[in-house]
């Protein structure tokens, strides 16, 4: 994952670290003016118990399914925009996804800390379907999510090849509702629950092939029609805060061994 940055890149890290240094910039305008300032304290607050006690920190790093952990230690959120776990370790994506996750990453501390990534639901609700309509249906669903968890893979694998503990958050399962939609290629509900379902099993199998603890969310978050439960939804699209102790418990239980909980 290491690698040398160009002068452009360094320059854009140094104009948005002042923010970025305490949780993330990619929250809307009225979330920064109310909800930020609070967040920023209450990260403070977290980073200097953990030093401390020399208590674990789970640095959530991932899309926007990483905001019901926000305020919930010990979990320290910091939030990549609309990243994909396709492009992850892609040189100058859009979304710069890769850029921000060596700089998230160097603020961990490798030996109290723990990694815990949350990619993949936009390429399983988008770009899977949207790859397959764009081949006319030539290039199979199964072969997109293949390639998709295998470029996952790669990153998470990296990363725990440098030495840091890492763990993955399956992504939650598809939504029932109809999106409305100006993309030319775009899924049915069931279709894009069948897509989030084999997703997480061929995520669950990358993880397990190099000993990475996978989180299971869709375990506890479908309904019998492999859609996201009411009791779990905050919006259209995400779980809400009720998946937290459910991820906390597999996390501590996973490396309870070699971290300090507090």
């Amino acid at each position: 994952m290491q690698r040398k940055l160009t002068l452009s890149q360094r320059f854009q890290l140094a104009r948005i670290d002042w923010l970025q240094h305490q949780g993330s910039i990619y929250f809307p305008f009225w979330d920064m003016v109310f909800k930020y300032p609070f967040l920023v304290l209450f990260n403070s607050v977290l980073k200097a118990r953990s030093k401390l006690f020399n208590t674990c920190i789970i640095y959530t790093i991932g899309d926007s399914h990483a905001k019901p952990f926000i305020f919930r230690a010990p979990f320290l959120v910091q939030h990549i925009s609309q990243a994909t776990a396709h492009n992850l370790i892609k040189e100058n994506s859009t979304t710069q996804s890769g850029m921000f996750l060596r700089l998230f990453l160097s603020r961990v501390d490798k030996k109290r800390d723990v990694v815990f990534l949350i990619f993949g639901e936009i390429d399983a609700r988008v770009h899977i379907y949207l790859k397959y309509g764009e081949s006319c249906k030539t290039v199979s669903i199964d072969s997109l999510i293949d390639e998709t968890v295998a470029r996952y893979g790669q990153a998470i694998k990296s990363i725990k090849d440098e030495g840091f503990a890492v763990c993955v958050h399956g992504i939650p399962p598809a939504a029932s509702k109809e999106f409305i939609t100006a993309l030319p290629f775009s899924g049915k509900p069931r279709e894009r629950s069948v897509i989030s379902r084999k997703f997480n099993e061929k995520l669950r199998s990358c993880c397990e092939s190099m000993d990475v603890p996978y989180i299971d969310i869709q375990s506890i978050a479908s309904d019998e029609n492999g859609f996201i439960e009411k009791y779990y939804l905050a919006d259209e699209v995400h779980c809400n805060g009720r998946i937290v102790p459910f991820t906390r418990d597999v996390i501590r239980k996973a490396f309870g061994d070699s971290r300090k909980f507090s």
